[in-house]
């Protein structure tokens, strides 16, 4: 196995600007000027994203925040999942959040509803970033005049700006593809959240009547994720980690996840010798978000609470399998995601198990504590884009220089 961690070749690699230079191409095609003009006319636009997890739309609010700066009177709305409409609660961007819950729908029933509430919002354009067939077609049902999306899963004759989709790069940058294909500018930023101030108050309430003392820097662990076999580096291994930072920082330990992570955080606090905080699947989601932005540290495998705690600008660490990290990880000073990649693509779970066991925990140690010592300064997406164009910061997201052994497509998350 080869050892390759986010700090490797990332900046203006071949795979990021070989792709952002087809997206541009798709700029100078007449389906994206007769989408430019439509798109500035626009009253009411309307942007889908998956419907079944958190992580990913957080990771598209750099999408949000610059399509709002290109048509800023235009009426912008999400629909997403459920969980999204909290999480994305005060997003400055967006002028509504409706909700789509697919659980306890058929395809048909839920295809009906998406579509009836596609009529209902008379939207003259509307972003696809997801990737469905169904979406896309559902989409076309409803006669939005203007569909932007990807290309993949059969869905080109669906849509009027085609766009051509790579597994090879981060979401982030995937997403910002959109708005190059019709000629706008796009620059690399890290998601945002917004916490007031009294939910930043009542996380460090909540903190403090699980056991935190209010003054020791606070070490945020997600030891469990769903698709544990292919997720979880380990609970031990995270305890063992956490206990050293904590005993090094003078601080203390935060186990944080849903309620069906409770076996493996159980078997972390089993592990720790040091007094823990342990809210897993004891808070609702907006104050675990909250709980997660008082953190000084987060460590955690491949999770939308990842992505959350990024959002909010926690130095973190991700572990990550080798088919995600290039599309889910981050490559920034205080946020870094550490994977080992295989000698030849890992097509199967034992593969990509072989590659989280390879990670150690001095790597893991050491990287925790590189983001660590990394200065808080941190700039949010709306404070990007009002630099002047000149200023180019480095692509924060995973971008590493991948062999083609290598790539392999990752499964539909």
């Amino acid at each position: 196995m080869s050892d390759s961690n986010s700090n490797a070749d990332t900046v203006g690699t071949e795979l990021v600007y070989r792709s952002r230079s087809r997206a541009a191409d798709v700029a100078n095609t007449p389906q994206a000027e007769r989408a430019r003009q439509a798109l500035s006319q626009a009253k009411r636009i309307v942007i889908l994203t998956k419907f079944r997890f958190m992580g990913d739309t957080i990771v598209a609010v750099p999408f949000f925040a610059q399509l709002r700066r290109h048509y800023p009177n235009a009426d912008i709305t999400l629909l997403a999942a459920p969980s999204v409409v909290t999480a994305l609660t005060n997003c400055p961007h967006l002028d509504r959040i409706l909700p789509v819950d697919m659980r306890g729908r058929s395809r048909w029933q839920h295809g009906k509803e998406l579509h009836a509430m596609l009529r209902e919002g008379d939207y003259q354009a509307g972003f696809l970033l997801n990737r469905s067939l169904h979406c896309a077609v559902t989409c076309w049902a409803a006669h939005l005049p203007v569909r932007i999306g990807y290309i993949n899963e059969f869905r080109r004759p669906f849509l009027t700006v085609p766009i051509p989709y790579f597994f090879d790069r981060n979401e982030v940058d995937c997403h910002l593809d959109m708005l190059r294909a019709l000629g706008l500018p796009a620059r690399d930023s890290l998601p945002d959240l917004w916490m007031t101030d009294v939910e930043k108050t009542r996380a460090q309430q909540i903190l403090r009547e699980h056991g935190w003392n209010g003054s020791r820097p606070l070490i945020g662990v997600q030891p469990g994720s769903n698709d544990a076999p292919i997720r979880e580096w380990g609970a031990e291994r995270f305890a063992y980690v956490a206990e050293t930072l904590a005993a090094e920082t003078g601080g203390q330990v935060v186990l944080m996840g849903g309620p069906d992570e409770r076996e493996t955080a159980d078997r972390t606090a089993r592990a720790l010798r040091t007094p823990t905080v342990d809210v897993v699947g004891k808070l609702p989601l907006r104050e675990a978000l909250a709980a997660i932005g008082q953190c000084d540290l987060w460590l955690s495998n491949d999770t939308g609470l990842l992505h959350a705690a990024v959002a909010q600008r926690v130095a973190s660490v991700g572990l990550f399998g080798p088919n995600k990290v290039v599309r889910w990880g981050y490559d920034a000073p205080r946020h870094r995601s550490l994977v080992v990649f295989p000698d030849v693509p890992a097509k199967d779970d034992a593969a990509v198990r072989r590659c989280l066991d390879a990670i150690t925990e001095e790597s893991v140690l050491d990287t925790a504590r590189a983001v660590l010592n990394q200065p808080k300064e941190e700039k949010t997406t709306e404070e990007l884009l009002s630099l002047p164009d000149a200023v180019r910061t480095p692509a924060p997201y995973f971008a590493a220089r991948l062999t083609a052994a290598q790539l392999v497509p990752a499964p539909r998350r």
